[in-house]
């Protein structure tokens, strides 16, 4: 039994998707959205709150390896303290759950000491997991997530043009997440972890923000599509007047600021290990046919 969180999402769907195609014991936590396309196809599912440990060890019960994640709800008014809960939650379930293997996904900046925002809560969940006794434990430290640049459609199609508090010429690590979700779905399968470990996955190349949104522009049909770097407090109130508490919506903004000088991809260095294949190009002829 493979146990599998946020398999509502695009990782975490990807994972079970992967493991029900091998024929393999799925179980999965149904947080807030319905997953019953994955119980028609076998899975066996568990309705709960990834933040109580209760809830939890009904997940993890019996299971010989699991995919563990923090859900993301940009929406919630105390984003930080219920990350930091569901952190908790996850590792006191984990602990003495008989669970051998585990898969974590994480992002490159939660490998720094000045972590914050969302990386911090990814690299509490660390912290917490490198004390478990008795199961190796990968971590998967990821670079910027292509989808993300998907957020910014409405934009592009009520205004001819891409922006946001990053610079258009910073240079970005990105990756598409089946290229994530192939790397968790491999190593659970062949159950081959020891000890704690940590793998980045940094995608093929960086790419700016202004390629990319000439890249978006190339797909939509609108050649030369213009990048603006907005100043942080529109960008701010952009983002809460989309549905984002004003805690999210800060931190968000402050890691595209951080992102600016640099924060925490500088000093990274990509390796054949970390590269993953999924170009930018591929991915939004898939994401934009």
């Amino acid at each position: 039994m493979i146990a599998v969180m946020g398999a509502a999402g695009n990782v975490g769907g990807r994972v079970a998707d992967r493991l029900l195609r091998e024929e393999r014991q799925v179980r999965v936590l149904e947080h807030r959205r319905k997953l019953g396309g994955l119980a028609a196809r076998g899975a066996e599912v568990v309705s709960g709150d990834a933040g109580d440990p209760v809830d939890l060890r009904a997940l993890f019960d019996g299971a010989e390896a699991a995919l563990v994640l923090l859900p993301e709800d940009l929406a919630d008014p105390d984003f930080t303290a219920n990350r930091s809960r569901m952190g908790a939650a996850i590792a006191d379930a984990l602990a003495g759950s008989g669970v051998e293997q585990v898969v974590v996904l994480s992002t490159v900046g939660a490998g720094l000491a000045d972590a914050f925002g969302p990386p911090a809560g990814l690299r509490e969940l660390e912290q917490r997991l490198s004390r478990l006794e008795g199961a190796g434990v990968l971590v998967l430290r990821s670079g910027f997530y292509m989808e993300n640049l998907l957020a910014a459609l409405p934009l592009i199609q009520s205004q001819n043009l891409n922006g946001s508090a990053l610079g258009a010429d910073v240079p970005i690590p990105m990756i598409a997440t089946r290229d994530v979700a192939g790397e968790a779905a491999a190593r659970l399968l062949r159950r081959d972890l020891g000890g704690h470990q940590v793998k980045l996955l940094l995608g093929p190349e960086d790419v700016t923000m202004a390629a990319a949104t000439r890249a978006i522009g190339d797909r939509l049909g609108l050649p030369d599509l213009p990048y603006v770097q907005f100043p942080p407090e529109g960008v701010r109130a952009a983002l809460a007047g989309a549905g984002l508490s004003e805690e999210a919506a800060a931190l968000m903004v402050d890691m595209q600021l951080a992102m600016n000088r640099g924060w925490p991809f500088d000093g990274v260095r990509r390796t054949a290990e970390a590269a993953t294949p999924t170009t930018l190009e591929t991915f939004l002829k898939e994401a934009l046919p």
